[in-house]
């Protein structure tokens, strides 16, 4: 073995069959994991009607603002009158073109959870694709996949799409190695489109992908330097495909070649094209925390989603398997649906069996090696603010990294650990698969020709069953045929953070202008208009909302089932709907008619309240 170690594997071929194939295993497993929710698709979500309902309606706001106001994108109906109100959470651009087909309310629900199920899909295709590009067989490029689709952890994140869609970071990196190392055009410009399409589904996994793409870069760039590329003056171009030739410079480490003139100028476009959409992004983000002083990170939130080593050996309580075994310390973690990092046993073992490389590896030592220290890393940066008394090493990111002053839940960094691991076990699945079939072909063995597909099917069976956890399907309520169409700005009561996520939710019925929904921080003025609500109809609630602007009211009288706990989202305003339908509105100068469960109050002219928040 050379000094600088053993080359990688050389790139594998594809068939179209293959892809096919395993894209199709992909969509499978997100189907039966989430059984029966493809059965219910424009009734049902998983897992909760919490944030994902709120999701359904920014995706679809994408997509209408995409084809009917693209240059007010981000001026979403919520929260009138305030702008940028997109903005208040990830955009999710990515998605928008899904939104091109249908409208309304039932659209809105069978788009989401066809996104939901892609996100798994994926993932799953773009970690097979990217530990077959490593080295790996295909049965250690199923593990991986599996390992990274249905991490333990994603199980915590289900309710989050802009979370788990983090398939687009194994697809881009698979997209770029293998482009690069072939001396590709069509490959590299693919992988920088797709880093830009993950990118554009929001910052929560974008900026750390920025991050992962720069030091990706600085060690290629290290590699170049040590191998002499960016010291031969006069160097003269190469064809696509020199630098990937079978045979060429087989002592020196995959991939020190510079690429042609060719894949240097597609770089450079996709590179463009990178900046191009993170700034695009950047910029409203950028002027809503100017615009709202509220919208910047305290360090007191910041810590309040950060937690000790605990963290790395706690489950989600919704996983099958580790959900009651890590429930003690599970319970010293402060956010038990943000903290809850533990990687999975059999993912854990796996990964170190591939780690250790005992009897030869798949993956090159420096990969392995590089792998461990991004699961390091990313497991201590997970952690936030609780590692140390002073924060650190997270409060170097904090106070001097851009970007990363607007992170809310650092435990979400922890989504690329989940991709280093599973690459790790998917080298650990192999090993052992290799090695099973060592032993069948030694007697008494040899009778069981079938042992290695059998160690390989129960790994894969083991990784899934160990990830995929229990999630919840509820019923999503509609709104009500009389309640499409009414004239806005429109205020749907009772109002606190859990219900009106289902009213941003009945907004896409038309995308009237709804003064409220949920983002994550908190407006003034919001509050004030919901705190104004617990007497209604009175008149210092009416006079509040011609102060806002509201000109129908629509209170809905049946509660609403399956809710979320609201925990610091405020109580229900007003706290009783069937008694203040009950109450009379004489001298209000309102008027009121009953439809169903629904009672719709349309706001006529009269005094105004004489206060407000800006």
């Amino acid at each position: 073995m050379s000094r600088q170690g053993r080359r990688w594997a050389s790139s594998p071929s594809f068939t179209t069959r293959e892809v096919g194939l395993v894209a199709l295993a992909g969509v499978l497993l997100a189907v039966l994991t989430t059984w029966p929710l493809i059965m219910h698709l424009p009734s049902r979500i998983a897992p909760d009607i919490g944030d994902p309902v709120r999701t359904a309606w920014e995706v679809a706001w994408v997509g209408h603002a995409m084809l009917h106001s693209p240059l007010h994108l981000f001026d979403a109906n919520a929260f009138y009158p305030h702008p940028l109100s997109l903005a208040f959470s990830d955009s999710l651009l990515g998605y928008g073109p899904a939104a091109f087909f249908g409208s309304g309310t039932v659209a809105a629900l069978v788009r989401y959870n066809l996104l939901f199920l892609f996100a798994y899909s994926l993932c799953f295709l773009g970690a097979y694709l990217l530990a077959r590009e490593l080295g790996l067989n295909r049965l250690g490029a199923a593990a991986a996949g599996v390992a990274f689709a249905y991490a333990p952890y994603r199980v915590t994140e289900a309710g989050h799409l802009h979370v788990i869609s983090s398939g687009g970071i194994a697809l881009a990196l698979f997209l770029l190695l293998r482009g690069y190392r072939r001396g590709s055009g069509p490959l590299v410009l693919a992988g920088w489109v797709v880093a830009a399409w993950q990118i554009s589904l929001g910052f929560t996994l974008g900026l750390q992908f920025c991050y992962l793409l720069l030091v990706l870069a600085l060690a290629v760039a290290w590699q170049l330097w040590r191998a002499g590329a960016l010291r031969r003056p006069g160097r003269p171009d190469v064809g696509d495909d020199a630098s990937s030739a079978p045979g060429a410079d087989a002592g020196a480490p995959a991939g020190v070649a510079l690429p042609s003139r060719r894949l240097l100028a597609i770089t450079a476009a996709g590179l463009l094209l990178l900046g191009g959409v993170t700034a695009y992004q950047a910029r409203p983000y950028l002027r809503v925390s100017h615009l709202y002083p509220t919208a910047k990170r305290t360090i007191r939130e910041v810590e309040n989603y950060s937690s000790g080593p605990a963290a790395l050996v706690s489950a989600s309580s919704e996983n099958r398997v580790w959900g009651g075994v890590t429930s003690g310390a599970r319970a010293h973690v402060h956010s038990k649906n943000e903290d809850v990092f533990f990687p999975g046993g059999l993912i854990l073992v796996l990964a170190l069996v591939g780690a250790a490389g005992i009897g030869g590896s798949p993956l090159t030592r420096r990969l392995r090696l590089g792998l461990l220290v991004g699961v390091v890393v990313c497991s201590v940066l997970a952690m936030g603010l609780g590692l140390t008394g002073a924060g650190y090493p997270y409060r170097l990111l904090l106070d001097y990294a851009p970007g990363w002053n607007g992170v809310r839940v650092p435990g979400r960094v922890f989504m690329l650990a989940t991709l280093f691991y599973a690459l790790l076990a998917g080298a650990g699945a192999q090993w052992l698969q290799t090695r099973s079939r060592a032993l069948a072909s030694r007697s008494p063995l040899s009778a069981v020709p079938a042992l290695p597909a059998l160690v390989g099917g129960v790994l894969l069976i083991g990784l899934l069953g160990e990830g995929a956890g229990h999630l919840g399907h509820p019923v999503v309520p509609m709104p009500a045929r009389a309640e499409v169409g009414l004239p806005g700005p429109r205020l749907d009561l009772p109002t606190d953070g859990a219900h009106d996520r289902i009213w941003q939710f009945f907004s896409t019925d038309g995308f009237p202008k709804i003064p409220i929904g949920n983002s994550t921080f908190d407006l003034p003025a919001v509050d004030d208009l919901r705190g104004g609500m617990h007497g209604f109809p009175d008149r210092a609630s009416i006079e509040k909302l011609r102060f806002y602007g509201i000109k129908t009211v629509v209170l809905h009288l049946d509660k609403i089932k399956d809710l979320p706990p609201t925990h610091s989202l405020g109580r229900a305003e007003p706290p009783d709907p069937a008694a203040a339908a009950a109450k009379p509105v004489a001298g209000l100068g309102v008027t009121r008619r009953q439809v169903g469960s629904s009672v719709i109050y349309e706001i006529g002219p009269g005094p105004a309240a004489l206060h407000g928040h800006n």
